[in-house]
């Protein structure tokens, strides 16, 4: 019997540990195979095979077959695109060394709190057991709430309520891994006991991973979120500027007839008339044409559009563009910076009781492009340097579009508000 439960607690330190590892993997790299089943085998082999290593209690040999599995199923079952097997043989290396680390910090640690409780367990085999469980409770923890973080590519960082979560569920584990060697030490020896403890450890793992699962959802929501927003941006946009394109097009159809009228006007001797006529055509020409002030074409056309929806909206718009060149800057990321910004701008001031007006400034900044954009405001509230919308949870997306914009330039932005002023200091590296 005793050499069973000893059985059985390996085997599932193994499970643990496999199950993390192959994780990792199928997260990390590219699988060789289609079939899951053949991934499903290769860890229930694994886990086998290592059981029977750990039972014959020979540590070297542990190492060498956990090295040797490792290397087999880097070449084997997985592949990526951007390194080599080196490189993937290495990173999994890293990550036993840090489950083994884990493992050694959960017995020192298991030890310290049955010492604290006064608990001792005197049967070895006993003491053994919840060793190996509760080392595997900390694994757990350390893998998804320091591990994931720390190689995970996209950042995705906890919320509050998350962290909360997971130290609930560990507290509780310890609670009830405490409660189980209490009763251990009293002598209550059942298959029970054991049984809960693997319920314990498994419950642990697959309610962090799901934890991890979800809120790589809710991260993958907010970015199509975001991607959806852009695409909405975009598409307001090439709505503009389809308008202007058939303005153009008729402008230039009656082109003939507009020419003749004016020399008629002419020819009768009518000067002022014809004076007016070519006013009212160079004003019907002059918001299709853009203003060149930034060298970026894509962001000239945006400026010109905004300022002539200002106009249309009575907000002064001013746009002052010093020795500088904006053609670093992508269509994208010009659209999304310069047309969320702008559109807050406009929103604002259109609102704003009095002289109401937006003011674009772009300089050089020591080796940087400085924008500021300056514009008439309500009063809005604020939370950690950032202005709250009132538009509902999903209106900040526009912020976001930005801010990530911005990151690819290295830049940063600065929000502030003096009287009924709201500034914004966007800072580009080129």
């Amino acid at each position: 019997m005793n050499n069973f439960l000893l059985a059985v607690c390996t085997c599932l330190s193994n499970f643990i540990v496999a199950t993390i590892l192959f994780q990792f993997m199928n997260e990390s790299y590219n699988k060789t195979f289609h079939n899951k089943y053949v991934y499903c085998l290769a860890e229930a082999i694994v886990i086998i095979g290592i059981t029977i290593v750990n039972l014959l209690g020979s540590t070297i040999l542990n190492l060498v077959i956990w090295t040797i599995v490792v290397i087999m199923l880097s070449v084997v079952l997985y592949f990526n695109d951007y390194d080599n097997v080196l490189r993937r043989i290495i990173e999994c290396g890293v990550l036993l060394f840090y489950i083994a680390i884990c493992e050694t910090l959960g017995v020192v640690f298991v030890d310290w709190i049955l010492k604290l409780f006064e608990i001792d367990l005197k049967i070895s085999l006993m003491r053994e057991c919840m060793e190996i469980t509760f080392s595997k409770v900390v694994v757990i923890f350390m893998y998804y709430m320091i591990f994931t973080r720390l190689v995970n590519k996209k950042k995705i960082s906890f919320t509050k309520v998350q962290w909360v979560i997971n130290f609930i569920i560990l507290v509780y584990s310890i609670i009830n891994m405490l409660v189980i060697a209490e009763g251990l030490w009293q002598g209550q020896e059942n298959f029970i006991l054991f049984i809960n403890m693997g319920c314990i450890v498994i419950a642990d793992l697959y309610l962090l991973y799901f934890i991890k699962v979800s809120n790589e959802k809710s991260h993958l929501e907010g970015e199509i979120r975001i991607l959806e927003q852009q695409a909405h941006l975009q598409y307001e946009y090439y709505l503009d500027q389809e308008k202007k394109y058939n303005a153009t097009v008729t402008i230039l159809h009656d082109v003939d007839k507009h020419i003749r009228s004016i020399e008629g006007l002419y020819a009768n001797g009518e000067n002022r008339e014809a004076t007016e006529y070519v006013k009212e055509i160079k004003d019907m020409l002059t918001p299709l044409i853009p203003v060149k002030c930034t060298g970026n074409p894509i962001l000239d056309i945006l400026l010109t559009d905004k300022a002539m929806i200002s106009k249309e909206k009575k907000i002064k718009f001013d746009i002052k563009v010093e020795n500088i060149n904006m053609d670093f800057l992508e269509a994208m990321d010009a659209t999304t910076i310069f047309g969320n910004l702008v559109d807050n701008a406009i929103e604002a001031a259109e609102k704003a009781s009095g002289e109401r007006s937006i003011k674009i400034h772009i300089m050089p900044y020591q080796e940087m492009v400085l924008a500021r954009l300056e514009n008439t405001s309500l009063p809005v509230k604020w939370k950690n340097g950032l202005p709250i919308s009132q538009k509902g949870k999903n209106h900040g997306i526009g912020l976001l579009n930005v801010m990530r914009s911005i990151e690819k330039y290295d830049g940063d932005i600065v929000f502030g508000q003096n009287n009924n002023i709201i500034t914004v200091d966007l800072f580009l590296n080129t």
